[in-house]
């Protein structure tokens, strides 16, 4: 049944290399999320408790999952992957929501999500996660911002800076 299963959720093709690199600004920003595969901390939080946050491929190379947060009773998760020609992202948010973005023309070492729709979301005003947007300054630091939303304002902005945990 596994070998089933993986047989029929391959990629047409020999690999998974031209399904992922046949869109132009949105493949390329999905491959910097590829990129950070592995485990990262804020920049002055607490270490103690190890890395903060982990990135993995899965999906034979299509998908990218962070994880904020791991073992925490608020870790969430997010998920990156193309649809389409558009890159998106789904933010299943410890406020238990569940908010989809959209990367808005994706380019260069910025990416900004902006709000598509949420599942779980009981009504327009209820808090959730708006928009993100990520700042990739090299290989070893990233900064993402997030936007906190409830009765159709902002509340709140997270400024998150990350660096990679050396080996």
């Amino acid at each position: 049944l596994t070998a089933g299963l993986t047989a029929a959720c391959q990629s047409p093709g020999d690999t998974h290399e031209e399904l992922r690199f046949d869109r132009e600004g949105s493949a390329e920003q999905l491959v910097r999320f590829m990129a950070m595969e592995g485990d990262w901390r804020i920049v002055g939080g607490d270490h103690s408790q190890g890395a903060s946050h982990s990135y993995k491929t899965i999906a034979n190379g299509t998908v990218v999952v962070e994880t904020a947060f791991p073992g925490q009773p608020h870790e969430m998760i997010t998920v990156f992957h193309l649809d389409g020609p558009r890159l998106v992202m789904t933010h299943y948010c410890a406020a238990g929501n569940q908010p989809y973005m959209v990367a808005e023309h994706p380019s260069g070492d910025r990416v900004h999500f902006r709000f598509e729709g949420a599942s779980d979301l009981n009504n327009a005003n209820a808090p959730h996660m708006r928009d993100a947007s990520y700042h990739f300054i090299d290989r070893d630091r990233v900064n993402s911002t997030w936007h906190y939303w409830e009765d159709g304002a902002k509340v709140s902005e997270m400024n998150i800076e990350l660096e990679r945990v050396p080996e």
